[in-house]
C-alpha cells in the first residue's frame, strides 16, 4: 500500500519556499535556485511513480537542499545531499538538521570527477547545472547519476537535439529514457550584471530507469 504523505503538494511547495537560497551565487557553478513549485512537483511526481517512499534518494548538486528535504518529507528512507560548494552545503545541513524526518548525509565532492559512492537500488533527483557557463556540466552530472543509481530524475535546458542526446546517453548505460515534461524554467537575477529580473528558458524533466515500466505524468509546470 502506498504511503499517503502528511503534506499536500501545495504545502510541500510552501515548505520548500522557506529554504534559503545561495548567500553568494557562483557563476562558474551555475548556481540558480530551483523554484519551489517546480521542486515540489518534481519530487511529488517521483513519489507518485513509487520512487521516493522507502527509497534512498540522492540529490546531486543539491545546493541548499531543496530536493533532498522534499524527498525526506515524502518518506524517503534516507537522503544524500552532495555538492562541490561548502557554503551551500552548510545551509543544506542546517535545513536538513532542523527539518528532515529521514536520516541524511551531506557530502562535499566534485560530482564531475567522481560520484560520492556507488549503489544500485536508489534514486537520483537533481537539477544539475545547465552546462552554459560550465560547458558539459549537465551531461557530466547525468553520467554520474547513471553510475550511482538505477533511477534518475533530472532537469535539462532544452536545445536542438537534446532529446536524442539524452536518450543515447541513457541507453548506452542500459537505461530506459522518457521525457516527462517540457516547461519554462525561470532563472532569477542573482548577480549584479544581470539586467532582467527573470529569464525564462525552455527546459525538460526526464526520467531514466533500468526498469522496463514507465508511467506517464499528466502534470505540467506553469
Amino acid at each position: 500500500m502506498m504511503y499517503m504523505p502528511h503534506v499536500s503538494r501545495k504545502k510541500l511547495e510552501m515548505m520548500i519556499s522557506g529554504i534559503p537560497g545561495f548567500k553568494a551565487p557562483k557563476e562558474r557553478l551555475e548556481q540558480y535556485v530551483t523554484p519551489a513549485d517546480i521542486a515540489a512537483e518534481m519530487v511529488w511526481d517521483a513519489f507518485m511513480f513509487g520512487d521516493v517512499e522507502g527509497r534512498v534518494v540522492h540529490d546531486l548538486g543539491c545546493g541548499t537542499g531543496r530536493l533532498a528535504l522534499a524527498a525526506s518529507t515524502l518518506n524517503a528512507r534516507y537522503v544524500v545531499c552532495s555538492d562541490i560548494d561548502p557554503e551551500a552545503l552548510e545551509i543544506a545541513e542546517e535545513v536538513l538538521k532542523a527539518m528532515s524526518p529521514a536520516p541524511y548525509d551531506v557530502v562535499l565532492t566534485d560530482l564531475r570527477e567522481a560520484p560520492p559512492f556507488r549503489a544500485c537500488d536508489c534514486v537520483v533527483i537533481m537539477n544539475p547545472p545547465f552546462g552554459v557557463k560550465s560547458r558539459g556540466a549537465d551531461m557530466d552530472f547525468l553520467k554520474t547519476s547513471l553510475s550511482v543509481c538505477n533511477t534518475v530524475y533530472s532537469i535539462h535546458k532544452f536545445s536542438e537535439g537534446i532529446h536524442e542526446t539524452l536518450r543515447k546517453l541513457s541507453e548506452a548505460e542500459g537505461f530506459n529514457y522518457e521525457t516527462l515534461k517540457e516547461f519554462r524554467f525561470p532563472l532569477r537575477a542573482s548577480l549584479a550584471k544581470h539586467r532582467r529580473k527573470v529569464l525564462r528558458v525552455d527546459a525538460l524533466l526526464i526520467r531514466a530507469s533500468k526498469s522496463n515500466v514507465f508511467k506517464s505524468s499528466e502534470r505540467s509546470y506553469s
